[in-house]
This record gives structure tokens, C-alpha cells and sequence, in this order.
């Protein structure tokens, strides 16, 4: 039927419908579903279709025709690769690393291990990342970043040894300086860490000889001679008779302690091929610390001006003068050391030649040395030619303006050390003491020495210029003072500064600020770790030398019964025993052991009190009094005593009163009663309160108020100057 066609006729029978009648009708039909649907409750939801599986995409039905491939022929590697880049391009990363790891295995090849280590370490598969990692390493295979990134897990899992053998491997292919410190870091978790890092010097010598010499320096700069020596002793023996190298090993050699074996290395070196730049100096430094005189000042007689330390002179002059051997600053011309008149004016002292000293002090004068030991060595010879007054004034007109010369005013610092200059010499410092290093280090100096510590405290907490080396000096000197806030401020002004001097750690200035503080047990166990690991011999010196002084030690130590057991205490004992008896450092190191190991110290200190009983004995006596008791050590104590002149006498009892165990210290004092006389005590109160003991002092104070005869008034207003109201029975 066409769109345009009539409609049909109404078939015959059916009665004819109005047109209006029926669009009512739907009308009202439609309304009644609507409402009845509001009446009807939801309909439940339609189930589930059931839908056919699409079929495999043409990529999956590819990977999958190469998966059987592949299967097929399981050593064809380039059915693998093509399977490999058909699940790379599908994104599948499981099966892709398996079938990686499979090419691998079939070809040796690293870079699918590598990719498959990847998709694993994505995948959270760290087992088997470890394992393709492993494999890298083991193969050579490894780039630095995974080198790296292996030695730290098999350090993570206590396998130092495996981390430096990976980071060997890497370093043979291709040295770095990363790599290098790491090896380092790795061999010293071993138990003997000198095997790994001889073979590391082997390598970079023969690889990377700059890589070598830098990593030296590090070393050395980090206060690990130790580690620097092992490293250069894994150099061919050819290599290390070089100049440049024994040189290098001679100053590891002589800063971890050894310095026998560095002077007789530059002995040797100086014989047969020269001394390099620099090592005459050391030279005679280790010499004179070896007490070999003789060479000392016939190298010292050689070296050029510029070669020489500020500090030498003044170190020649008194080893001759202790030696009492005056002949020996005669080997040395002054005139070697025209350009530098200071030095050479202490030589011409040292020499017995007052005229000349005078004459090169007045030329010295007119431009006075920009350092700390050129100042002070040229106070020295002022003094002694008399020119300290007339100098003292000079100086004092030309710093009146401003700017003023820095070794002027160092000068004039050391100057100033002498009764009534000290007072107007710190005024006008004070004027400049921010106008540079040499103006700050200047006042610092004279603060120092006039006891001004709570003035240098302030000083350096406000930022004060002051070099590191004149830091470390205020830290030492605050430890031997027992000054807390000065030791305070000295060691957080150091730890900003990135210049530290030679030798000296963090861990150094911690433990030395910690020994300014009354002594407790957190404090003597840390200076002992720091014993034990310690390797810079003149760190390890310079805290037994302020532990050795801490005068209540004896007490600390008695509430640590296992103290004896500390590893630090096998390690001195072991220096004690090889060392001189006129080494430095032997004898505090003899005296730490009378207190903390006693029984280890009696025969050490017996055969050293029997030649030398002023030096030895008064040690010896304690160790026998801690070690075996009061009637063994009153016996030591009374053999000792009538070979001692009356000055060392009473220094050996009050030694013995303030550090023996206290049972024993009622029989001391009878003995002290015998000896000394009936007046010690109040010397002994003194050397007390010096000390800062304030509670062996209130015991002793108490001790003799009870004593008959005693004035118990005066007693009483000493005890309530400390805080103690109750005088005792």
C-alpha cells in the first residue's frame, strides 16, 4: 500500500466508530495503567545474560602460536625473543619475565636478566629480583647503581664479605669514587678488614692510581690511618719504595701509632733516594718523639725556612734542654732562617747567642708572625732578652687604630700574659675582637689565660671569630679546668665548622666536652668506646691524658665491677707494655691502668718504680692498694715512701687519700700522720676543693672535726659554704 492510498473501507458487519469517542477512550485507558503501575512493587532485576566468550584477539592468538612454538624448540633463542617482544607488546609482565629469565639462561646474555629483575621487582617479587641480581653479580654483569644496591642487602643480611666481593667485581670493571668508599665501608664489617682493603689498594694501583691517592686522602682526612695504611700496603713492593708513596705510608704509619716504623721508613728513604716536599718536617717530629736526638736536629739543620713549623723551635729548644745536651742547637744556622727572623731568633736563643736572638727579635718585631705558636715563640725570646715591656708598649700605640695588624695583635696577646698586662691588654683587645680571626683568636687567647672562661663562653656562643685550631684548644683546656659552659660552647662552635684540624673527630669533642663534667659512669664508658675504636694515636693520647686527671675516677670505676673486661683497657695495656718509659703518653696510660685494671698494672709499674720511683712508684702503690688490699698496699706504699724527696711524698699520699678504696684511706692518713706531720690536712682540703671533689672534701672536712684540737667553728662555716649544715660527730 502506497503512503498516499485511502484507507480501508470499515469491514461489513462492524458497526462505524466516532473518531473522538476512541481518542477518549485511550486516554482514559492509559491514565488507569499508570496509576496502577504506581500501586505495583518493582520489578526484581533482570538475570544475568548469558553471553558467548569473545574470541582471542589476533595479538593474544599470536603470543599464544609463539608459546608453542617456542616449546617446541626450547633452545631456538630467537623463538624466544620473538615470544619476549610479542609479551612485551601485550603487556603481559609475568610471562614475560619468565620467558626473559628463560633467554637468559639459554644465551648468557645480561640484559634480559636485567629487564626480567625489573618486571620482577614491579611485580613485588623481591625473592626473585634477588636472585636475577645475584646472578648479575655473578656473571660480572652488574652497573654500578646495582652494585651498590646489592652490597647493601648483603650487608642488610649480614654478608659484609659477599658485599665486598660484588663491589671488587664492579670496581675491577670500571672504578669509581662511590665504589671505592663503599668497599671501604663493607671491609671494615669484616673481622679482618686488611685482607679486603690491601687487595683494593692492588686494584685501584694498577686501575685508577688517582682514584687510589684520593681515597687516601679521605681516609686520612677522616681520621682512619689505619685504614690508609692497609690500602697502600696492598701496593707492589717496588711501588711502595716510591718517594711519594713511603712518604705516604710513613705519615698513616706515624698517625696510627706506629712511629718507629715511619722514621726508620724515612730514615731509609733519606739515604738512599731523598726526602719528598714535606717529609723532612715529619722527619724530625717522629725523631724527637722517638727520642732520637741526634737526627732530629741534623735534618732540622737542613730543611729550608719555609719547611719549618711554627712550632719547631720551641719544641728543639726543649728537648735539648731536658736531654741536657746544649750542643745540639748549635748544629743549626740561624741564618737558614733569615726569612722568617721569629724562628730564627729562638734558634740563636736555643743556641746560647743572646745578642743575636735580641737582634733578629727587633727585626721580627717590626712584622710579628701571623700564627699562634710564631707569637708565642717570640714572646718567648722578648722575655728573655728583656725587650717584653718595651715591645708591650710599642705594640700597644699601633693598635690603637683601626684595622690593626693580625700579628700585632697575636703578639701583643701573649704579650699581655704577664701580671699587670693583662687586665689593659684585654680591654683594648676587646675593642677588636670582631675585626677578623687574628683579632678574636687574640682576645680568646688572653681570656683564656686571665681565666675570663665564662666571658670566652659567651664569646663563642654569640659567634666570636675564632679558628678551628684555637677551638680545639679551648675545648682541652675547659676539660682540664672542669669548665662545663666553656667546654659547651667550644664544641658547638666546632661542629659548625667544616675545617676541623688534623686528628680530630665529632666523637673526640664530644667525649672531651662530656670529661669538662664531674666524671659518672655514661661518661667513663664513653671515653673508653672511644679508646677502643679510635685509631689516631694523638686523639687516643690526648683523651688519656685528660682521663687520666679526672680525680674521681677511682670512685666511678669502683661502682663498674666488669670495668676491667673493657676491650679499651687490653688495648692500653698493650701500648703500656710496648712503649718507652719516656714515651708520650705511657705514663697516663700506666696510671688509667692502676685504677680501672689494677692487677694488670703491678707488673708493669713494678719494673718501671724500681729505676724511676718519683715518676712510677706513687701508681704502683695504688695498684697494689686496689688490687690486693690495704696491708699489701701499706707495704708497697712504705718501701716506696723514703726514696721519695718530702715534696713527693706528700704528693703520693694525697694521691693515694683521694683515689684509694676507702677502707683503706684510715690507714693513709695514720701513715700521712707519720710522715707529713700533723698540718696535711688543710693542704690536702685544698688540693680538694682545686679539684672541684666536693664530696670527698665535705668527708674529709668532716673527719677532721671530729679529730681533737681542731677549730670546729672555722670547720663549720667552710662545710656551710658547700651546703652542709650538719658538721658530723
Amino acid at each position: 500500500m502506497s503512503a498516499t492510498a485511502a484507507p480501508p473501507d470499515i469491514p461489513p458487519g462492524l458497526p462505524a466508530r466516532d473518531g473522538r469517542h476512541f481518542a477518549l477512550a485511550f486516554a482514559a485507558a492509559s491514565l488507569a495503567a499508570i496509576g496502577a503501575m504506581a500501586l505495583l512493587p518493582a520489578p526484581s532485576a533482570p538475570r544475568p545474560a548469558r553471553f558467548v566468550e569473545a574470541p582471542p584477539s589476533p595479538a593474544d592468538r599470536a603470543a599464544a602460536t609463539l608459546e608453542r612454538a617456542s616449546a617446541a624448540r626450547p633452545m631456538d633463542a630467537e623463538a624466544l625473543r620473538r615470544l619476549a617482544d610479542q609479551l612485551r607488546t601485550t603487556h603481559r609482565p609475568l610471562q614475560l619475565a619468565i620467558a626473559l629469565e628463560r633467554l637468559h639462561a639459554l644465551t648468557g646474555e645480561p640484559a634480559p636478566l636485567r629487564e626480567a629483575m625489573e618486571l620482577r621487582t614491579d611485580l613485588g617479587d623481591q625473592a626473585a629480583a634477588r636472585a636475577a641480581l645475584d646472578r648479575l653479580s655473578a656473571i660480572g654483569a652488574t652497573t654500578e647503581a646495582e652494585a651498590l644496591r646489592l652490597a647493601a642487602l648483603r650487608i642488610e643480611g649480614g654478608d659484609a664479605a659477599g658485599a665486598v666481593s660484588g663491589l671488587m667485581q664492579a670496581l675491577a670493571r670500571r672504578p669509581t669514587p662511590e665504589l671505592a668508599l663503599r668497599t671501604v665501608q663493607a671491609a671494615v664489617r669484616l673481622p679482618e678488614p686488611g685482607i679486603a682493603l690491601r687487595a683494593l689498594g692492588a686494584t685501584l694501583f694498577q686501575a685508577a692510581p688517582d682514584l687510589l691517592e684520593a681515597l687516601r686522602r679521605v681516609l686520612i682526612g677522616d681520621s682512619r690511618p689505619d685504614l690508609a695504611l692497609l690500602l697502600l700496603e696492598g701496593l707492589p713492593l717496588p711501588a711502595q719504595a716510591d718517594p711519594a708513596t713511603a712518604f705516604a705510608l710513613a705519615q698513616a704509619e706515624a698517625r696510627a701509632g706506629w712511629g718507629g716504623a715511619a722514621l726508620a721508613r724515612l730514615l731509609a728513604l733519606r739515604a738512599t733516594d731523598g726526602l719528598p716536599a714535606g717529609a723532612g718536617a715529619l722527619l724530625v717530629d717522629l725523631a724527637l718523639r722517638e727520642g732520637r736526638l741526634d737526627e732530629a736536629f741534623e735534618v732540622a739543620a737542613l730543611l729550608p725556612a719555609e719547611a719549618w713549623p711554627a712550632a719547631l723551635p720551641a719544641r728543639l729548644a726543649e728537648a735539648a734542654r731536658l736531654a741536657q745536651r746544649p750542643e745540639l742547637p748549635r748544629r743549626i744556622d740561624p741564618q737558614r732562617l733569615a726569612p722568617r727572623p721569629e724562628m730564627a731568633a729562638q734558634v740563636a736563643l736555643a743556641r746560647g747567642d743572646r745578642a743575636a736572638a735580641r737582634r733578629l727579635a727587633e727585626l721580627a718585631l717590626g712584622r710579628p708572625p701571623n700564627s699562634t705558636d710564631g707569637a708565642r715563640g717570640l714572646a718567648l725570646v722578648l722575655r728573655d732578652a728583656g725587650q717584653d715591656q718595651a715591645a708591650w708598649d710599642r705594640l700597644r700605640r699601633e693598635l690603637q687604630g683601626a684595622r690593626p695588624d693580625p700579628g700585632a695583635l697575636r703578639l701583643f696577646a701573649e704579650l699581655s700574659m704577664a701580671p699587670a698586662r693583662g687586665g689593659p691588654g684585654l680591654a683594648l683587645l676587646e675593642r677588636h675582637r670582631a675585626d677578623g680571626m687574628a683579632a678574636g683568636e687574640a682576645w680568646l687567647r688572653l681570656a683564656l689565660a686571665e681565666e675570663r672562661g665564662e666571658e670566652a663562653a659567651r664569646f663563642l656562643t654569640e659567634g666570636g671569630p675564632a679558628g678551628a685550631g684555637e677551638l680545639v684548644e679551648a675545648l682541652s683546656l675547659a676539660a682540664r679546668r672542669r669548665d662545663a659552659a666553656l667546654a659547651d660552647a667550644s664544641a658547638a662552635a666546632l661542629r659548625s665548622r667544616r675545617d676541623w684540624p688534623d686528628g680530630w673527630t665529632p666523637e673526640e669533642a664530644r667525649v672531651t666536652a662530656a670529661l669538662a663534667r664531674p666524671l659518672g659512669t655514661g661518661s667513663l664508658g664513653l671515653a673508653l668506646d672511644m679508646l677502643d675504636w679510635a685509631s689516631e694515636q694523638e686523639a687516643r693520647n690526648r683523651i688519656v691524658l685528660l682521663l687520666a686527671a679526672v680525680p674521681e675516677i677511682g670512685a666511678v670505676a669502683a661502682q663498674l665491677p666488669q670495668l676491667a673486661q673493657h676491650p679499651a683497657l687490653r688495648r692500653l695495656r698493650r701500648e703500656a707494655e710496648a712503649g718507652q718509659a719516656a714515651a708520650e703518653g705511657t705514663t697516663a696510660r700506666l696510671a688509667l691502668l692502676a685504677v680501672l685494671s689494677p692487677r694488670d698494672a703491678v707488673p708493669l709499674l713494678a719494673r718501671r718504680a724500681e729505676a724511676e720511683p718519683a715518676r712510677f712508684g706513687p701508681a704502683q702503690a695504688l695498684a697494689v692498694y686496689r688490687a690486693d688490699g690495704p696491708a699489701q698496699g701499706e707495704a708497697s706504699l712504705r718501701a716506696l715512701l723514703p726514696r721519695l724527696a718530702r715534696p713527693q711524698q706528700e704528693g703520693t699520699l694525697f694521691l693515694l687519700l683521694g683515689a684509694a678504696p676507702a677502707e683503706a684511706r684510715p690507714l693513709l692518713a695514720r701513715v700521712a700522720d707519720e710522715v707529713l706531720g700533723a698540718g696535711w690536712r688543710p693542704r690536702f682540703e685544698a688540693l680538694l676543693a682545686r679539684q672541684g671533689r666536693r664530696a670527698e672534701l665535705v668527708a674529709a672536712l668532716r673527719a677532721r672535726a671530729a679529730m681533737p684540737g681542731e677549730d670546729r667553728r672555722e670547720i663549720a662555716r667552710r662545710l656551710a659554704e658547700l651546703g652542709e649544715t650538719d658538721i658530723g660527730e
